[in-house]
Order: structure tokens, then sequence, then C-alpha cells
């Protein structure tokens, strides 16, 4: 019988194998980084929900509902008359029992009144500043699966940190920022989502920062726990997605330096992946790296606990055995 003949590798090749690994690692739902990942979300959507409960009881203490009503009707009857609107996103300022100030030392050792900026919005600050620099992250890690499902790049800024942007991050963000906006293909604006679902009659004008809303202490921890769960969500996702990265850089050099297809099957059977790469047929033979070394190393990047092998499962019980013993001599 002919021996089957091998395929040699090139440059294309490679680049496909190396693609289709990260395509691999990212479906694995038994990855650890992508748990918490997932466990961020949970908690977080819990947490918006009872910062809002709070929220909600906040506002209506502030602004009464009967006086919104009676002065959304006055906006009804005269058009020059503007003093209601729906907001989302809030300038919280803790006061004690008695409506005083509660302070606090800021950065710069200053005494300061306790406040901060909470957000219901998609793209709001998850850090408690007015500011929404890089906020787009918590958008992306939401959606990242809607997202990719679509054929755009949620992963891109994780990609490119502290990388000089480039033609292609800007396509990149671009193409995300406007699905999430309901244009590109996407049917729905997910920003007006948010801020429809998150929204609180209030009395007065000017943007969230302009108005400070007096709460208790209590109540600002709420809203408090709610940046921390959506700061975790970023977190979580730039986690596994970087320790993606690393790991397909790693196995990506070992593909670099193969030179038949046979190598990568050996590589691929360590870590039971099927890549999805259609090659043509043409000869050689050869291997330059332990795969089982290879793998050992991805999954400490990946978070995965290595499991004793039965004669290490051996080796540590007579030793935990002999210190048992040893523990029960009597001197």
């Amino acid at each position: 019988m002919e021996k089957q003949k091998d395929i040699r590798l090139n440059k294309d090749y490679r680049t496909a194998y190396i693609k289709d690994f990260r395509r691999f690692l990212e479906s694995k739902q038994d990855n650890p980084k992508y748990e918490a990942y997932l466990s961020a979300k949970t908690l977080c959507k819990t947490r918006i929900d009872d910062a809002f409960k709070v929220a909600t009881k906040v506002i209506h203490r502030v602004y009464k509902p009967e006086d919104v009503s009676t002065l959304q009707q006055l906006q009804k009857k005269y058009n020059t008359v503007d003093a209601t609107a729906k907001d989302s996103c809030f300038y919280m300022a803790v006061v004690d029992s008695k409506g005083k100030p509660v302070n606090q030392i800021n950065e710069y050792r200053d005494e300061e009144q306790k406040t901060k900026h909470f957000s219901f919005e998609l793209d709001g600050s998850h850090t408690g500043n007015s500011s929404y620099d890089n906020d787009d992250d918590f958008g992306y890690a939401w959606y990242r699966e809607e997202l990719k499902a679509n054929g755009y790049n949620p992963d891109i800024r994780i990609e490119h940190k502290d990388k000089t942007h480039n033609p292609h991050y800007s396509t990149a963000t671009n193409g995300c920022n406007n699905w999430l906006k309901g244009n590109d293909g996407s049917s729905t604006n997910w920003h007006q989502v948010w801020k429809d679902n998150y929204a609180l009659d209030i009395i007065g004008s000017g943007g969230c920062r302009s108005r400070a809303i007096p709460c208790t202490e209590s109540e600002f921890a709420t809203f408090e726990l709610m940046l921390i769960a959506k700061a975790d969500v970023v977190k979580t996702h730039q986690d596994w997605i970087s320790s993606i990265i690393r790991a397909t850089d790693l196995v990506g050099e070992q593909i670099k330096a193969m030179k038949h297809k046979s190598e990568v099957d050996i590589l691929a059977k360590e870590y039971n992946w099927e890549p999805n790469v259609s090659l043509n047929k043409v000869f050689g033979s050869s291997l330059v790296v332990n795969p089982a070394s290879v793998k050992s190393m991805t999954d400490s990047i990946l978070g995965y606990e290595r499991k004793p092998s039965k004669e290490e499962k051996i080796a540590n019980a007579k030793i935990a055995l002999q210190k048992h013993l040893e523990s029960q001599q009597v001197a």
C-alpha cells in the first residue's frame, strides 16, 4: 500500500492554522477565564437592576411624581414650558439624616462632598467619572457574541492595547460602534434601548452633571456596586481574550517553525483540536516541537489547572500518609 503523502506548509497555510487555533480557543466554554466573564455578566445584570430600583426611589423622593405629572401637562399645553425630561444618568451626592453634605478626602487631600456620576447608559462611565473616554469597552464586552455573529470584532481594543492606532483599528471600532447604534445591518439601537429601559423623569434641564441629587450612604453604596460590576465585565473580557491572544501567539510561533501538516496534526491531537483548514497536497516530513510541552504552557496562560497524573496522586498520598503517621508518634 502506498504511503500517504504529507503536505508541505507555506506561509498562507501556517497563517490559516494559527487563525483557526484562535477560533478553537474562543469556542472552548470550559475555559476558566471565559466562565469568569459569563459570571461577571450575570452578576452585573443583578447589580444594575438593584441600582435602578434604588435610583427610582431616590429620584421619586426628590422629584415627586405628582409634581412631574403637573409639569408634563403644562409642557403639553404651552410649547414654551420645558421643565421636565427623562434621564438615565445621575450625579449623586451623599447627605446625612439631616440633609447635610457628607464629606470625604479626595486624591489631593482636600475635603469635599462625597459625589459620583452614575450612568445606566450602555456607554456610560464604569468608573464614576463624567468623562466617556474608552467607555465603549463595556458595550463591546456586553454584546460580544452578537457583534461577532454579525462579522464585527469586539476584541479590537484588547488586541491593540499598547499599540499605535491604525486604519484597521479605526475601521473595526467604527463598525462595532455603528452596529451598537442600530446601523450597519443591526435592526436595534442598543444605546437607545439602554437609555429607554433605565430612564427616569426629572425636573429641570441641563446634563446630569449639572444637578447633584441627594442620597444616603447606603444608596450611594448600591450605585457603586453597579460600577464595580460593570468594570468587572470589562476586566474579565480583557483577561479572557488577552490569555487567548498570548496562547495563540505561543502556538503560532511553533506552527511557523513547522514544515509539514503532519506536525500540526500531532499538535492538534494534544488539544483535541480539529483544524478547519483546506490544504493542497505536497511532500515532506519532520517534527520540531513537543506538543505536550506547548499545551502545558498554553494551559497555564488560559487558566486551566493542571491535573496530577495517577503516579503523582499515589506519590502525594504516600507523603500525606507518612506525615500523618509521624504526627501520631508519641515523643
